[in-house]
């Protein structure tokens, strides 16, 4: 009798095991940036509203244009992350916010992850000079106080 409680106590312990383990690596969604910001994104350009009315309705935008003042950027992204796997996004969507010389909203242009992937970046890097270390810098820096530096 004792033989047969005992593999049903281990039945149990692997089903529970099993149904905790598989209820572990279900994935979860962020989101990130502005929620709801196609509710409003079309009214802002319809009714002309300025900055500071637009910064109201939207709060503060992810980005500004470092080179165009005038352009303001919203970054929307929902992201999916499963158990130990690299996080992946689901949707992405970017809303550029041109203003005009009055402040005023005068057009909206939406990019999404296709039009963002036509980005290239330039991976080449400029070596600074004055930072490598010499040969006998490089042999001595674990001695005491070295002002091998100055």
């Amino acid at each position: 009798m004792k033989f047969i409680y005992k593999n049903i106590l281990y039945k149990y312990l692997i089903f529970t095991f099993l149904i905790i383990s598989i209820n572990s690596c279900s994935g979860r969604i962020s989101n990130h940036g502005v929620l709801n910001i196609e509710k409003h994104i079309n009214s802002i350009v319809d009714n002309k509203l300025e900055k500071a009315e637009i910064e109201a309705l939207l709060g503060n935008p992810s980005t500004v244009s470092a080179f165009e003042f005038n352009k303001w950027y919203y970054i929307n992204s929902s992201i999916k992350h499963f158990a130990f796997y690299k996080p992946e996004i689901i949707n992405l969507k970017v809303y550029e916010i041109i203003f005009n010389s009055e402040n005023q909203a005068s057009e909206i242009n939406t990019y999404d992850q296709d039009d963002l992937n036509e980005l290239y970046f330039n991976s080449e890097v400029t070596d600074t000079r004055g930072n490598k270390k010499s040969f006998l810098e490089v042999i001595l820096k674990g001695i005491g106080q070295s002002n091998l530096n100055k």
